[in-house]
């Protein structure tokens, strides 16, 4: 029982750590270019739910809140104020409501004021009939506030809406850099996984299995540098180092293993006698799009920890790399070149709980990866995401010019800006739902 409390316990933290980290850096991205570009940050949430603490620094209310997944930040004029009611008679507020209700909605009232005619009651106000919220203790935004999101110029709203999913990308290189750093990586050779016999490098002698250690007597410190020399060789011959281990099988019967052995079962084991030979190839293609034909892969077997110089180029090599993978996945998917693989909550929080079990780096991979790919949807030119909000950022300029040579006044009401990403929000919503119930049905 204990050991099934630890399991649940681990998992839960795994998925906490994962995705409430993606989500926290994107909204600090959002925070911090928000703060430096003079717009009036009114909170910032770490967790969904109500709040169970705040803490105010400056303008700024800091909070915390049960369900540590993600986080928001509230930008002053980001939502639209609410339309006002139609005033009741003898200017008293409709509904039974108060004079303070009203300037929530950045109608202010005064006492005496124009639209306030009647004699004033020696009665005491009344309370309003509806409970407080916690909401009611955020301040009231002017629409023309100069520090509201509205009244900044178009690059800084791109700039901001866009800096969320950058976080998520600069996060994703920093977890390579601690993985490499502290963790090791794949620092020297290149491992041929496959060489068909129809290709340049099978034909020239190189085998499944081999190790490439170096190529014209250049020793490969990083199996990626490897592969853009063998492409920048195109039509042009190169020698390679090849190491290849020849196994002997022995008997394990006469006595134990031996430094550098490798355990095949009980009773057996081999002997890898290793040589290294040249072997001259020629790669197909052009000087920049060389290729040798070879299945390939980071030579595990030189799997050490980096230096924190070489961990940080390899950590942006890596997310770069997954990026471009991303991108392109995406491309396919909007093309119709491939189906969209989509994995639903369920799906991730089962990918993470596999990867929690093997180790902490493998969690931290993991994250890394998700924190790219939500980076790069978040920018889809989708209602509700970023990406979506950017394209009214766009049309916003666009109308200008076009206002600008016609004198037309062609706007776009955030009032209906909001109604197009609540559609948006209603799609993604059922989307999620259709995924969920696929990731159950595969689990059955």
């Amino acid at each position: 029982m204990f050991a099934i409390f630890l399991i649940i316990s681990k998992t839960v933290i795994s998925v906490c750590f994962v995705l409430g980290s993606i989500a926290l850096v994107h909204e600090f991205g959002h925070y911090i270019t928000a703060k430096l570009t003079g717009i009036w940050v009114i909170e910032f949430a770490i967790g969904f739910g109500n709040r169970l603490l705040k803490l105010k620094f400056g303008e700024t209310i800091y909070s915390i809140r049960p369900f540590p997944l993600g986080g928001f930040v509230r930008l002053a004029g980001m939502d639209p104020p609410e339309e006002p009611e139609p005033e009741a008679k003898n200017g008293e507020p409709p509904n039974g409501g108060t004079q303070e209700g009203l300037s929530q909605q950045g109608q202010q009232v005064e006492p005496g004021g124009q639209g306030d005619r009647s004699e004033p009651s020696s009665e005491p106000p009344k309370e309003a009939s509806v409970p407080p919220q916690e909401e009611d203790d955020l301040p009231t935004v002017a629409p023309d506030d100069p520090r509201g999101f509205p009244t900044k110029s178009r690059w800084v709203k791109a700039l901001v809406l866009s800096a969320g999913s950058l976080m998520n990308l600069v996060w994703a290189v920093v977890l390579f850099v601690m993985i490499y750093a502290l963790s090791g990586g794949p620092l020297t050779n290149i491992a041929v996984l496959d060489a068909p016999k129809d290709q340049p490098a099978y034909q020239a002698g190189v085998r499944a299995g081999d190790l490439i250690i170096a190529i014209d007597g250049a020793f490969i410190e990083d199996w990626n540098d490897g592969v853009k020399t063998i492409q920048r060789a195109g039509g042009n011959s190169i020698v390679l180092d090849v190491a290849r281990d020849h196994p002997t099988a022995k008997s394990g019967f006469g006595g134990g293993l031996l430094l550098e052995d490798y355990s095949v079962d009980r009773g057996n084991f081999q002997i890898h006698n290793r040589e290294t030979i040249k072997i001259k190839v020629v790669p197909s293609g052009s000087p920049g799009n060389g290729r040798i034909g070879i299945s390939l892969a980071p030579n595990n077997f030189d799997f050490r920890v980096l230096s924190f110089g070489k961990a940080v180029s390899k950590g942006f090599d890596a997310a770069m790399g997954i990026i471009s993978q991303t991108f392109n996945g995406l491309l396919k998917i909007l093309t119709r070149e491939t189906q969209a693989d989509v994995a639903g909550p369920i799906k991730i929080m089962q990918m993470i709980k596999e990867q929690a079990t093997k180790g902490l780096f493998e969690l931290l991979y993991l994250t890394a990866i998700l924190s790219i790919n939500i980076g790069l949807i978040n920018l889809m030119p989708v209602p509700v995401l970023d990406g979506g909000r950017i394209v009214f950022v766009l049309l916003e300029s666009i109308f200008a010019f076009i206002n600008f040579l016609t004198g037309l006044s062609l706007v776009i009401t955030p009032k209906w800006e909001e109604r197009v990403h609540f559609v948006g929000f209603l799609l993604l919503l059922v989307m999620l739902v259709l995924v969920t119930y696929q990731d159950i049905r595969n689990l059955l």
